[in-house]
């Protein structure tokens, strides 16, 4: 008996170090670069910082099969919310590493939730047909914030009626 628990011990290090397959290596669908900018969306300004790029994970889906994908991206920047608000300041985020179109932009502004957090829409640009949130998270202790983007198509994919999406209507 004096054995074992070092054994278990020994097996448990052993699983923990073991590589993780299939669960953290996920392509990349989508790749769109994101800033926080200056200005307005009809008249955008200076880069003030570099965001966290969209990412649209694929893999394996979760939940039900006609669920609408989001693009996502998650940065902490060196601002408050209320250093954000002070000034005009907008998110931007661009069609790819490549193209440099804006396909979706959000003037930061609105009403402040009571926690301090803050939600500003994000309009589809460009014809992209991509809107969604920018949602800012004060960091608290700190001088920054967490910015979330969430985005998604206004056209999604086609839904298939046999697998419990809507029908259509003649």
């Amino acid at each position: 008996m004096p054995l074992r628990r070092p054994l278990i011990a020994l097996l448990l290090l052993a699983a923990s170090l073991a590589p993780i397959s299939a669960v953290g290596a996920q392509d990349l669908s989508v790749d769109r670069p994101a800033e926080l900018r200056f200005g307005t969306c009809a008249e955008m300004g200076e880069l003030v910082h570099t965001l966290s790029h969209l990412m649209l994970s694929s893999g394996d889906p979760l939940g039900q099969e006609n669920a609408t994908p989001v693009e996502q991206s998650f940065t902490i920047v060196p601002f408050t919310v209320g250093q954000l608000v002070e000034t005009n300041h907008v998110v931007t985020v661009q069609a790819s590493p490549e193209a440099s179109d804006v396909v979706a932009c959000g003037e930061i502004g609105g009403v402040m939730n009571p926690d301090g957090t803050l939600a500003a829409g994000m309009r589809s640009m460009n014809g992209s047909g991509l809107s969604g949130v920018a949602y800012f998270t004060p960091n608290p202790g700190y001088e920054s914030s967490l910015v979330t983007i969430l985005l998604v198509s206004e056209s999604p994919p086609p839904v298939d009626p046999a697998a419990g999406g809507p029908t259509e209507i003649s």
